[in-house]
């Protein structure tokens, strides 16, 4: 690339109205605001030209600069101040590299972004050439199922997952587990997180519920999603967000483990009868596999650790507390 003729290229005086307002083969840019950069262009000008080339039938595409042009087009103003590349002179790899190196000198890329970056790459250069020379400087493992993951975000995730996962509010972890269910499924149990906000650990658990409750029931994840006690939940006005989240975890949960949540309302009965002092719990091991209890007492002074020990000493019905099923729970 001859990177001496971009930097002199002379600048011209743009009409926007000629700038293709799609954002074009080289583009890498996702889920931006553009309100701040607007603010910025408006206060100090635009400091760095857009980067544009023309086609042989006087066509502008955008090489570097889609944002600032999207926010100056905003803006309202009658012309843009670019640096004009003809056609002919630069490859379309030449044009696409140009736009990555100027983004990751001034910012860093989100995951989507990411994605769209390797979907430009492919088709010129080989994978090895990738994997070695470009997923390091997106900090990402020079691995082939690291890229094939990646082009599948740009490829099949939908415009509302992508912006969900450009701002952070799904993990990759979570993108995975949506890529590998049946597409059908995708939609309505995005639908479901972005409704009720589910967080990201959240988020997991739902999936793993509805995934797991419909391998063994046989019932497709659409229907899951259909059922009356879901959709009560989910239409309970008494409930604010937070808590429709938790109780369709709940629900979900019972389904998925209905002996283990039985044997849990049992042993939390049987603790509840014991009256037991303030600030001392006692926990039964998870999912019952382990022989093992754990008893926490908070205290402030041993005179009052004394105190609590000798009243739990003393308590009658603590040694029925055990397994819910040894006990014919």
């Amino acid at each position: 690339m001859d990177t001496q003729k971009i930097s002199t290229a002379d600048l011209y005086l743009i009409d926007p109205d000629r700038i293709d307002d799609s954002p074009g083969p080289y583009c890498m840019s996702f889920g931006f605001e553009i309100e701040p950069l607007m603010r910025s262009i408006k206060r100090v000008g635009l400091v760095n030209s857009p980067v544009l080339t023309e086609g042989s039938k006087g066509t502008m595409t955008v090489i570097s600069g889609y944002r600032r042009i999207q926010a100056v087009k905003s803006l309202k103003w009658d012309n843009i101040p670019c640096r004009v590349l003809q056609e002919s002179e630069f490859s379309p790899l030449e044009c696409l590299l140009l736009n990555l190196h100027e983004n990751l000198a001034t910012r860093s890329l989100n995951n989507v972004e990411k994605g769209m970056v390797l979907s430009h790459l492919n088709p010129f250069l080989p994978l090895t050439e990738i994997m070695k020379d470009y997923m390091p400087l997106l900090d990402l493992p020079s691995h082939e199922e690291t890229f094939d993951f990646f082009l599948k975000i740009e490829k099949e995730l939908n415009e509302n997952i992508k912006v969900y996962l450009a701002h952070g509010h799904i993990s990759l972890q979570v993108v995975r587990m949506l890529l590998d269910m049946d597409p059908v499924s995708v939609s309505p149990v995005f639908a479901l997180i972005s409704s009720l906000k589910f967080n990201i650990n959240q988020q997991i658990q739902l999936i793993n519920y509805i995934v797991d409750i419909s391998h063994i029931t046989k019932v497709p994840v659409i229907e899951l999603l259909k059922e009356q006690d879901l959709e009560n939940i989910c239409l309970n006005n008494n409930l604010n967000t937070p808590q429709k989240a938790k109780a369709v975890l709940r629900l979900l949960r019972t389904r998925r483990f209905p002996l283990l949540t039985e044997a849990e309302k049992t042993f939390n009965k049987m603790v509840s009868s014991l009256n037991l002092p303030k600030r001392v719990r006692i926990d039964p091991p998870l999912f019952f596999e382990s022989p093992d209890y754990r008893l926490e007492i908070l205290f402030k002074e041993g005179k009052e650790l004394r105190e609590k020990i000798e009243r739990l000493f003393q308590m009658k019905g603590i040694e029925a507390l055990g397994n819910p099923w040894e006990r014919g729970a």
